[in-house]
């Protein structure tokens, strides 16, 4: 079959691999569509999650975001039969076929007509938003930053748009991935290349005005949906973040990190900062996150940027490397 094999760092290759053999309660899926994830691009830039992939032969099979049609069952699979579209979570659907396990099979999860392939492959990282967002308990007339415009922070976005009527600001050093923050309903945008973030979201704030309670903020939320790549060198989101949240405020931590940090933790004593990591979903949140593609809540059609083929996965995901050009990539088997 088909497959997009990871040899190394940056090294993504187009190969023919062994379709997956499948036994006794276990089923095949045609994978239909299957997107990039920032967790895929941090193993393709720094080797970073192996694990997330499949091994081969020759490499790993990377893809965990996806939506295809049931094509073989082996024996009896409870509530699957063959041509059902469906979606679910494993690793290594960056190929033609993906083995249903027994475990996998108590989670697989119709999809409506109505629903792409492609939007449903977009299920997975709304999870991982409407995650974080259930965590900050955003209310009505709070203000909320939204530091990263990818496709984990604009679903963080188009969840608290679905659910509130707070104040949104979203900062990203792109302007196209600002622009498309703002057609999804976000208040401000910042580009942060060109503005300085502080104090643009904090005018007239002296950061050094209250010793004993650290740095003054009026911000109630910030979400993290940046973290730091291995080379980044400069004031990291974080430390932006423990400036410009307020008092007792909260910072959503949903990125991941190439690289360790140096904060001063005495801003968060001194402020009584809660400070959130958000990791994934649980299940009824992935259910949810469905329901708001479904039934139209949260469109998901406008962050599809590009789409390939597996023949191109090496194009493919250079392009999703380039935040500057693309939000999510799709890879089409």
């Amino acid at each position: 079959m088909k497959a997009a094999v990871l040899h190394g760092v940056r090294d993504v290759r187009f190969e023919q691999i062994n379709k997956p053999d499948i036994g006794d309660g276990e089923a095949l899926l045609r994978v239909r569509a299957c997107g990039i994830c920032g967790s895929d691009l941090h193993t393709y830039r720094e080797g970073l999650f192996l694990d997330l992939g499949t091994p081969t032969e020759t490499g790993r099979v990377l893809g965990h975001e996806f939506a295809g049609e049931i094509e073989e069952i082996n024996g009896e699979v409870e509530g699957l039969s063959v041509g059902h579209r469906v979606t679910t979570v494993a690793i290594g659907a960056n190929a033609e076929y993906l083995k249903i396990t027994k475990s996998m099979a108590s989670f697989i999860v119709p999809l409506p007509d109505h629903v792409s392939y492609v939007e449903a492959a977009t299920t997975e990282p709304l999870a991982t938003s409407l995650h974080a967002v259930n965590l900050a308990d955003v209310q009505d007339g709070e203000t909320i930053v939204v530091m990263g415009a990818g496709i984990i922070g604009l679903g963080v976005l188009q969840c608290i748009k679905a659910r509130s009527s707070a104040r949104t600001i979203v900062v990203d050093l792109s302007d196209k991935r600002l622009a498309l923050a703002e057609d999804l309903g976000a208040d401000e945008i910042v580009n942060a290349r060109n503005e300085d973030v502080l104090e643009r979201v904090l005018p007239g704030t002296d950061s050094n005005e209250n010793f004993l309670r650290g740095p003054t903020g009026t911000v109630d939320t910030v979400f993290d949906c940046v973290g730091a790549t291995a080379n980044f060198s400069g004031t990291t989101v974080l430390e932006q973040a423990l400036t410009m949240v307020r008092q007792d405020g909260k910072i959503v931590v949903v990125a991941v990190f190439e690289r360790s940090l140096e904060i001063d933790p005495n801003i968060i004593v001194r402020k009584g900062v809660h400070l959130i990591g958000s990791w994934a979903w649980l299940p009824d949140e992935f259910l949810a996150a469905l329901d708001l593609i479904s039934s139209a809540k949260i469109d998901r059609k406008p962050l599809i940027s590009h789409v390939f083929s597996l023949e191109d996965a090496a194009e493919a995901y250079s392009t999703q490397d380039s935040a500057d050009t693309a939000v999510k990539v799709m890879l089409v088997p």
